[in-house]
């Protein structure tokens, strides 16, 4: 019976103590430890998001700064012919004059044309012969003019074609980019012809106008010639 105070107490302490430790052990929470998973494997996924972005920026600034070679590409656009299609107003003027050797790549196709197709030859001095002639060269110049415009346009598409062909295919962004703008280059080249080639439609037909007024004119002073004959013929 001594000891029944001692057990006594000895209970209440060891039930102290189990309580304490009760009270400082932590509480497992698993909402919280999922959601703490969660962000994690965002942030990571995040990390390695950037981490290709740095990549590929990379590789775009590497692709930038390389020489793409697009100017080696299409060669057949770069030829004289086709960037000198037509020749200047001062030539065009000339080969109607006769003098058909000042229209460049297409003087020889003029010469031939009027060689083969020349009937006539007029005397020095002879005023409606030198406009016959005049004639005669000016059809010539543009008879090879036209052959030319045609021979160019047709050399110009399979240009084009394999530009595009080769955009289709670019190996990165600097050789886009490079096509693009060489593209926009020959289109912009083929809007100057073809304002040159509506100058050179109204000085031909300026000249067909004026050939018109030269045989009026001549007519005209015909006539006033015949007139004065007549009346001379009376007095």
């Amino acid at each position: 019976m001594r000891f029944r105070p001692l057990a006594i107490a000895a209970a209440a302490v060891a039930a102290s103590i189990a309580c304490s430790a009760h009270a400082q052990m932590a509480v497992f929470d698993s909402a919280n430890y999922a959601k703490a998973i969660e962000e994690a494997t965002t942030a990571l996924n995040q990390l390695h998001q950037l981490e290709q972005q740095v990549t590929q920026g990379e590789q775009l600034l590497t692709s930038l700064n390389q020489n793409s070679g697009v100017n080696a590409l299409a060669t057949i656009l770069q030829q004289p012919s086709i960037r000198t299609i037509l020749p200047d107003l001062a030539a065009l003027e000339t080969a109607a004059q006769g003098d058909l050797s000042g229209l460049g790549s297409i003087a020889s196709a003029a010469q031939a044309i009027r060689s083969q197709n020349r009937l006539y030859t007029p005397q020095v001095g002879d005023p409606i012969g030198a406009d016959v002639e005049a004639a005669g060269n000016r059809i010539a110049r543009d008879l090879a003019a036209g052959q030319a415009i045609v021979s160019t346009a047709q050399t110009r598409l399979t240009g084009l074609q394999q530009l595009q062909t080769s955009l289709d295919t670019a190996g990165d962004a600097r050789a886009a980019l490079d096509l693009q703008a060489r593209i926009q280059a020959e289109q912009a080249l083929i809007a100057n012809d073809q304002m040159r080639l509506q100058g050179l439609a109204m000085t031909q037909a300026a000249e067909d106008r004026m050939q018109q007024q030269r045989d009026r004119e001549r007519m005209e002073a015909a006539r006033d010639a015949r007139i004065a004959l007549y009346k001379a013929q009376f007095q």
